[in-house]
């Protein structure tokens, strides 16, 4: 597996993104005046590493400090282990989600990761913690379920930036796994939204930074797919073949079907009864 990252390039004041390739995840970093945050960590302990390197070298004089990780996956987490010695973060689910589903070994061979390198956060929490940076401080919050039942997003309120893991995404439409909670997805993102005032920089788990507008787009459909979703679980359809080129889906069919297919699996899942769709009699004779 070829690794990769580039340059750590600014979005704020003394906020910066960089890409870790393969699987293009932005990595966030923040610089206060006594230490500086490090936002996930790539995909093996050998990419880790790096971005520990490079995250130290942009920072300068001041140290990195400290370490959070938006959620359990691969592209996320797995260079967790490069950051021995740093206050390490994460929600308290994140270890859950690992044993209830531990990688695959083909995804280990894939990455070149041994099984002994996946390492959880040493610090974990419920609802919220803070970092202190010296002249700002870093705000981590689990709104609730989405793309993940353990996702969290990094409020920099000083720097008016904003990281959102995997809840949000730019370069692609979300990826909702069969660990995503699509229903509660809207919601969760609404414990930020709701609060985003103009100007923040929304940096999205995987492409460009996105702006306050384009946020609320993303929220709206995501609603609007699980609605969707309702309507086929209720019609007892499935997925499949549910996207079409005329139906005024505003994500491509694969993303559109995956998403869908998660949908209806936690509304079975949960034991919601189908509802029949009412009519007016004198209308249907």
């Amino acid at each position: 597996m070829d690794f990769s990252l580039s340059a750590f390039e600014p979005i704020a004041d003394r906020v910066y993104r960089a890409v870790a390739q393969p699987e293009a995840v932005n990595i966030g970093l923040v610089v206060g005046t006594t230490g500086a945050l490090l936002v996930d960590t790539g995909s093996s302990p050998e990419q880790g590493r790096t971005i520990r390197e490079a995250a130290q070298a942009v920072a300068g004089g001041v140290p990195l400090t400290h370490v959070v990780v938006t959620h359990a996956h691969h592209d996320h987490l797995f260079g967790l282990s490069a950051m021995a010695g740093l206050d390490t973060i994460g929600h308290r689910g994140l270890g859950r989600a690992l044993a209830s589903t531990p990688p695959s070994d083909a995804l280990l061979r894939r990455l070149g990761v041994e099984r002994d390198a996946v390492v959880e956060p040493a610090r974990v929490f419920g609802l919220a913690t803070s970092v202190d940076l010296g002249d700002c401080h870093a705000e981590m919050i689990h709104f609730g379920r989405g793309h993940t039942d353990h996702d969290v997003t990094v409020v920099v309120p000083q720097r008016r930036v904003i990281f959102f893991g995997d809840l949000l995404e730019s370069s692609a439409p979300p990826s909702a796994g069969s660990d995503a909670w699509p229903a509660e997805w809207p919601k969760t993102l609404d414990g930020t939204l709701g609060a985003l005032q103009k100007g923040f920089v929304v940096v999205p788990g995987h492409g460009d930074p996105m702006d306050r507008e384009d946020a609320f787009i993303q929220r709206a459909e995501l609603h609007w797919h699980h609605d969707k979703a309702v309507e086929l679980y209720d019609a007892g359809r499935e997925a499949s073949g549910a996207w079409s080129e005329d139906g005024g889906w505003p994500w491509p069919a694969e993303p559109t079907e995956q998403f869908l297919a998660q949908a209806i699996a936690r509304l079975a899942e949960s034991g919601r009864p189908r509802k029949a769709k009412r009519t007016l009699p004198l209308l249907n004779r």
